[in-house]
């Protein structure tokens, strides 16, 4: 990784929510009540994305399920996931931070939804891989806070 790339991650926190999430794919006429759901989730994350064929939200699973018993019927539901923020605004000019979060939890068989705000980055993973995937990222900060010698002069 570069310099620059690993500068930030030594000033990278990483921080889980407390929820449990579901991955949900909504038809696009839904779009009014998922805004309305991100909207009423100021305590936890939330995420709405909006695509030409659905809507995908990422909310909390225990508000999703109260949803579908009351008859809200998604395109398609993921889940259990945690949601991880790594704690630090990146600049939208950087390019390749994530790329040494990605290879490090891909090389733990850990598969990661990306989820990319203004200021920061948060990914989706697995309920039941969310601790090994934080010990992975705090190896990548730790790394990064104090690098090899062989890590410096191989670049």
């Amino acid at each position: 990784m570069n310099e620059e790339i690993r500068r930030l991650w030594a000033q990278t926190r990483v921080y889980v929510w407390p929820q449990v999430y579901a991955l949900v794919s909504l038809p696009l006429e839904e779009l009014p009540l998922a805004a309305s759901l991100i909207a009423a989730s100021t305590d936890t994350f939330a995420a709405l994305v909006l695509e030409a064929d659905e809507v995908s939200l990422t909310l909390d699973e225990k508000l999703w399920r109260e949803l579908a018993a009351g008859g809200v019927q998604a395109q398609s539901v993921a889940g259990p996931y945690r949601a991880i923020t790594l704690l630090l605004n990146i600049d939208l000019g950087v390019s390749g931070y994530l790329l040494p979060a990605a290879a490090r939890l891909a090389a733990g068989d850990i598969s990661i939804v990306p989820q990319c705000g203004y200021l920061k980055d948060h990914l989706l993973i697995r309920a039941e891989q969310a601790d090994r995937a934080v010990e992975i990222l705090q190896g990548l900060v730790n790394d990064s806070v104090s690098p090899s010698p062989i890590g410096r002069r191989l670049g």
